[in-house]
């Protein structure tokens, strides 16, 4: 039943004729230089650019460029550009017939469209990454509305666009809007430098598993006991996921500075070490030791050398699912966003029977409730976390015996703190310095029966702005880690510049 499900899903979201277009492509002659074919409209192939440079915001300045330089010499007003929302410039009637043919000289790869109520031309590249079609992205659009002439003036009837241009101004306005600061995009906006930050550890790693495993006897010989949950296998699985969520990175989010990667004496096999974008940052620099335990390295991570004061907290099994921006994450300089979850903490103290997970809420919200008066009813969700390292700073300063209880449970405990991912946000919040928000996201546990039918959905709508892949108990099975791999490949098939080219899949 579940397969008959998911392929009728498939179909239902035309996955099976664009499959169908596409097996099609061998008996087509060779599409433009760079480009591939990737289907039919109205019973005619059309081709998309099969994009080598995976960073899209490189490519939406390149869209606007492809465009401007076409559509000389007519002189266009460019307006400030408006995250996930087309380009819109600015024509004038007289202009609009003219424009109109030298867009249509653009590539193949290329589609224009004319509507006339109201009047304005968009012109919309088509990519394919990977030799897959990718859905429309309207970033990378540029819509050109067009004036008419009325008076001295030039009026436009579209909403939210521009309403009114003195004929006598228009050639000053279009050099204004024009000159190279203007054209800048608003990423990253606000303006200041935002780093990210992973933890990351590959269990398979014998040496890592020595170490772990004896920290485990040493814990057992002085009488304590980790919670199940803390040792299981499935926290230290490596299904490459990493390796997948920095492609996200470079394909959606390349404004961050740079990328720091905290392991433990352990590399990714595919990484290219040194590469100037990837600090790699060893538990013994930043904790003195192994850690086991997240909540430990989270406590950490603000003392990283040369962090940027904004950073993102990432769990390599988050990603980024469409084109993003810093103002996603940030509300201004100072001000981050956290976004609250609807599942509760659960009433009372923590308790060695408590998960670790809930332990730590149950602990950061009796430390924010003490400290703040505030009442913490809900987690967060578990998705990029916004951070500012003058309040971990504070947090640490303010409450130095927890942050070091914490930092010093060689495995998950009863008495911990999720300082990253839970009581940064709580804490920024109360100090003024955060805003809570709704992320637009997915959590997809891989556990879960229908997992197959999610991830074709996921990779073929592409509709949510980050997404998290999370195997919630035990290992996954060989079928699940199938799935994701095979997912994940579609969904980000492109390498990363810090990829090793002979590593490169």
């Amino acid at each position: 039943m579940g397969t008959t499900r998911r392929i009728a899903a498939r179909v239902r979201r035309g996955e099976t004729f664009r499959q169908l277009s596409l097996a099609g492509r061998p008996l087509l002659p060779a599409p433009e230089p760079g480009n591939v074919w990737t289907g039919l409209r109205l019973g005619r192939p059309r081709q998309a650019w099969n994009l080598e440079d995976d960073d899209l915001h490189a490519e939406r300045q390149r869209a606007l460029d492809a465009v401007l330089t076409a559509v000389v010499p007519a002189a266009c007003i460019l307006a400030p550009p408006v995250a996930r929302h087309p380009w819109r410039l600015a024509v004038r009637d007289q202009d609009a017939s003219a424009v109109l043919q030298s867009l249509s000289q653009l590539p193949a790869h290329w589609e224009i469209r004319e509507e006339r109520h109201p009047r304005r031309i968009t012109a919309r590249p088509r990519l394919a990454a990977g030799g897959r079609p990718l859905p429309q992205i309207p970033d990378l659009e540029v819509v050109l509305d067009v004036l008419r002439h009325d008076g001295g003036q030039y009026l436009g009837d579209a909403v939210g666009t521009f309403a009114r241009v003195d004929a006598e101004d228009w050639d000053a306005q279009s050099m204004r809007s024009l000159h190279t600061e203007g054209r800048l995009l608003s990423a990253p906006a606000p303006s200041m430098p935002i780093d990210l930050v992973y933890t990351w550890v590959d269990g398979a790693d014998p040496r890592w598993r020595e170490r772990r495993d004896a920290a485990l006897r040493a814990q057992g010989s002085a009488g304590a006991r980790a919670h199940d949950s803390a040792v299981d296998e499935s926290r230290y699985l490596d299904s490459e996921e990493l390796r997948y969520s920095l492609r996200s990175v470079h394909r959606y989010a390349s404004w961050v500075r740079r990328i720091h990667l905290v392991t433990d004496g352990q590399l990714p096999h595919w990484l290219v070490p040194g590469h100037p974008l990837i600090n790699v940052v060893d538990h013994q620099t930043l904790l003195g030791g192994s850690r086991f335990n997240s909540h430990a390295i989270e406590s950490a991570l603000h003392r990283i050398p040369g962090l940027a004061e904004h950073y993102l907290y990432l769990n390599d099994d988050v990603f980024f699912g469409r084109i993003a921006y810093p103002e996603d994450f940030f509300a201004a300089p100072g001000i981050s966003r956290f976004f609250p979850s609807d599942l509760p903490i659960d009433p009372g103290p923590a308790t060695g029977e408590d998960l670790p997970l809930m332990a730590a809420a149950k602990n950061g919200r009796d430390l924010i409730s003490a400290r703040f008066d505030l009442e913490v009813r809900t987690k967060l969700r578990h998705t990029v976390h916004p951070q500012q390292r003058a309040v971990a700073e504070q947090i640490e300063a303010e409450h130095p015996a927890e942050v070091a209880a914490t930092r010093s449970a060689l495995f998950r405990s009863a008495t911990d703190l999720s300082l990253a991912s839970s009581l940064h946000h709580w804490y920024a919040y109360a100090l003024r310095r955060a805003v809570p928000a709704q992320p637009n996201y997915l959590y997809v546990n891989l556990a879960s029966p229908q997992v197959g039918q999610t991830l074709d959905a996921l990779e073929s709508l592409r509709r949510y702005d980050t997404f998290c892949l999370n195997q919630e108990q035990a290992p996954a099975s060989a079928a699940t880690r199938h799935e994701l791999s095979t997912h994940l490949r579609r969904y980000l098939p492109t390498p990363a510049p810090w990829e090793r080219p002979e590593q490169r899949s």
